[in-house]
């Protein structure tokens, strides 16, 4: 968790925290007998701005690790779907919510890959700017 200054225990960090789970700043300073107008500085504040989107990737990185160890179950018992419908309806959505998932993954992958060789191009751009020659 990243240290935001030295508030009374720690108000920075708490609203921080509060805002990337959705509670508004006026409830948050509310509950914590900070005055309305204090607790809206602080959430303009760069810090803590960057504090609340840490932890959000966070949770939403957690929940895709959630998500990534169900993934091959989810597919086998799709797959076991297709094979044992007596629908040929039923059997058809099956296998089209494998390929479709599979080609969404596909494209995710390729974006990633892609945004990743930008960002490293950038860096060396950036990199020869400040350092040149």
């Amino acid at each position: 968790m990243p240290c935001l200054e030295n508030t009374p225990k720690g108000h920075k960090t708490q609203l921080a925290l509060a805002i990337a789970q959705g509670t508004s700043i006026a409830a948050w300073a509310r509950e914590n007998h900070v005055p309305r107008r204090t607790a809206c500085r602080w959430a303009s504040e760069p810090k803590i701005r960057a504090a609340v989107e840490s932890y959000r990737r966070r949770a939403i990185d957690r929940a895709i690790g959630r998500l990534a160890r169900r993934v091959t179950w989810a597919t086998d018992g799709i797959a076991k779907l297709a094979k044992g419908a007596e629908s040929e309806s039923v059997r058809l959505t099956a296998l089209r919510a494998i390929l479709s998932d599979m080609m969404a993954a596909s494209e995710f992958a390729g974006l990633e890959q892609r945004i990743t060789e930008i960002e490293e191009q950038l860096h060396e751009q950036t990199a020869s700017t400040v350092c040149p020659g």
